[in-house]
């Protein structure tokens, strides 16, 4: 025979007669801190995210992107009298956009000085799993560096209209482009292909030093174009051309995302990877691009194994509420699409929790679901039913902690934040709902 736990304040935990469901408790206690995972691959991925914002609770997030260009189709020759015209860097919005978009944006190009090298992973255990679900061979990270030049070949400020998906046209360097031209009029080999011109223009990096959002730019269609006027054969109006040098070598595309923590309650986090939301004024956060995630623990696991058995539990649901404190629509929205990592039974760090009972791998994650349909306030909703049963009958630690961090496609290459509060008696920004039978 079974009854409600005797001792709630053992457990951390109250419990509730709900006349539907049974009984039911969500006061279990949780224990939140925010992590910084310390690498997070991003490279290849289709997005180029280049900005800045800054919150009070999270400090600033500075977005830089790296790319290279090459000679696309063959390039003919210039004809007899040819002149260089300009030099422009194209870049076509994604759509994608972080922040306060009302404020001007101001970007900055400068030419690489290092050659874009992926980075692999150690060779010692090569037919092994890499340590971190975020690692990834041959590729580039969040916190990867690029080497440029100090002199900038562009700067383009503008008021950023990311809905419209308009494309850029920054004017570069006309010293760059006439160099090319003068490269392309004497068929030197270096511009001949892609190769011998990656050897000698190592490629371009781009950041924001003005403004409060970070957009997205499409690799797709990105490109440097360079503008020449021929002679008419009838001696009349010059004939523009160009010659188009698209973004090459996708999969070595990559966004450097920095956070800034000074002043902010994360100030420290660098320092020491990992920080309670004891020492955060009670706040922890995730955040996508940096790699913050938040850590979550349930310390009286092994006495709630002790006052129930795991088969009279019918349904187990974690709900995580944004802090009350901080926006949750634009400009800062909550992401739209939140997971649940863990280290996986082969010790692989950050791995997707994945739908229960479900052979298929999907990884378990909600939609920030709005208390009602004009409301800015909300929650999250994770069925973690069988995740918890089989905690409960493992044998061995069972205190192993879930992270919570936005979905996977934008925790590596968006810039979205969350941020919760941690657990108290009057708000219950994060609770563990389980329901179980009794029988009296």
């Amino acid at each position: 025979m079974l009854a409600s736990c005797e001792d709630p304040n053992e457990l951390g935990l109250e419990l509730v007669e709900d006349n539907v469901s049974g009984t039911f408790t969500d006061t279990l206690t949780i224990n939140v801190s925010t992590v910084m995972v310390d690498s997070v691959a991003n490279s290849g991925r289709s997005n180029m995210l280049v900005g800045q914002y800054t919150t009070p609770q999270t400090g600033m997030l500075h977005a830089s992107t790296y790319f290279q260009v090459g000679p696309g189709s063959s390039l003919a020759a210039p004809a007899e009298g040819a002149t260089y015209d300009s030099l422009k860097l194209i870049l076509p919005t994604s759509g994608y956009y972080y922040g306060d978009t009302t404020q001007n944006i101001t970007l900055r190009v400068n030419e690489l000085s290092s050659t874009l090298t992926a980075r692999g992973l150690p060779p010692t255990m090569p037919n092994e799993e890499p340590y971190s679900f975020f690692y990834q061979n041959s590729g580039f990270y969040n916190v990867s560096k690029a080497t440029v030049k100090p002199e900038a070949v562009g700067t383009y400020t503008f008021a950023p209209r990311p809905v419209r998906k308009d494309t850029l046209a920054i004017d570069l360097s006309n010293a760059l482009g006439q160099q090319w031209f003068d490269l392309k009029k004497a068929s030197d080999d270096k511009i001949k292909d892609t190769q011998n011109f990656v050897a000698y223009f190592k490629g371009l990096g781009i950041e924001a030093t003005a403004g409060n959002a970070v957009l997205g730019f499409s690799t797709a269609g990105a490109m440097v174009r360079l503008y020449y006027s021929e002679p008419a054969a009838s001696g009349g109006t010059r004939t523009v051309k160009s010659y188009d040098f698209p973004l090459i070598n996708s999969s070595l595309q990559y966004n450097k995302v920095e956070g800034d923590f000074t002043g902010s309650p994360l100030q420290g986090l660098k320092d020491s990877g990992e920080l309670p939301a004891t020492a955060t004024n009670d706040i922890s956060v995730a955040q996508s691009g940096t790699g913050l995630v938040i850590k979550l623990e349930i310390p009286y696991l092994e006495k709630l194994k002790e006052k129930l058995k795991p088969e009279f539990i019918n349904k187990v649901t974690l709900v995580v509420e944004p802090f009350r404190g901080t926006t949750t629509t634009y400009p800062f929205p909550v992401p739209s699409s939140v997971g649940l990592y863990e280290t996986s039974t082969s010790n692989v760090l950050y791995s997707p929790l994945v739908i229960e009972y479900n052979t298929d791998g999907i990884p378990l994650t909600s939609s920030f679901i709005k208390s009602s349909e004009t409301a800015t306030d909300g929650r999250y909703e994770f069925s973690i039913t069988e995740y918890l049963i089989d905690k409960l009958t493992r044998e061995g630690r069972i205190d192993q902690p879930l992270y919570l961090a936005p979905a996977e496609t934008d925790f590596r290459n968006g810039a979205s934040r969350l941020v919760v509060g941690a657990q108290n008696k009057n708000i219950k920004n994060i609770s563990l709902r389980i329901y179980y039978t009794t029988i009296q």
